[in-house]
């Protein structure tokens, strides 16, 4: 069973840099009306950066939960997969977003990440599926905390829209996409019994 945990995880690592693949700055531009009444918070860099090592250790810990791991690994696989099929398919990217002078910490990181990335797979939100992932199997191996896992994961999901990486409704693409990938995984492996 180490194995194929192992392997499943090998492949969820591997899926999950297909975004970096595909993400491109080509595509058409997404605007919302709604996105100007969100404020640009560059301290919100914080936790959207968060989420890397909120992969790792969800990856790394789940990893010993056998029956969740290896439900987890599937979702993330799944989830991945099909977003790079969309992202691949129909390209989108951001607009919206602010230009910034870097003169703080955060505004320094802000501008980082927005060269880092050009802003394309806007939707579904990686962020957003993958923090849903993460909170909902966290919960599995740590039940007394699930409050505060759900906490980090909403922050992280919110904090796309604060640092103008995404408009609302990538938000709603990347969560239905992760109840999707949870209903396949349950699909896939059967029930927790």
């Amino acid at each position: 069973m180490v194995i194929q945990l192992l392997a499943l995880a090998l492949l969820a690592t591997v899926s999950l840099v297909l975004f970096f693949l595909v993400n491109s700055a080509d595509g058409p531009m997404r605007e919302s009306r709604y996105t100007r009444y969100i404020p640009f918070i560059p301290a919100f860099v914080v936790p959207y950066l968060g989420l890397f090592p909120y992969v790792a250790f969800s990856m790394l810990t789940l990893l010993f939960f056998t029956p969740v791991g290896a439900r987890f690994y599937v979702s993330l696989i799944f989830s991945a997969l099909v977003a790079a099929l969309i992202w691949y398919f129909k390209p989108s990217r951001i607009s919206d977003r602010p230009v910034i002078v870097p003169r703080g910490v955060f505004t320094r990181t802000v501008a980082w990440m927005y060269r880092v990335d050009p802003g394309g797979n806007s939707i579904p939100s990686s962020h957003a599926y993958t923090a849903i992932l993460c909170s909902y199997y966290l919960t599995f191996a740590f039940p007394p905390h699930d409050v505060l896992i759900w906490g980090f994961g909403a922050t992280i999901v919110s904090s796309t829209l604060f640092v103008k990486q995404h408009h609302f409704v990538d938000l709603i693409a990347g969560s239905i996409l992760a109840l999707v990938s949870i209903g396949f995984s349950y699909l896939i492996l059967g029930g927790l019994g």
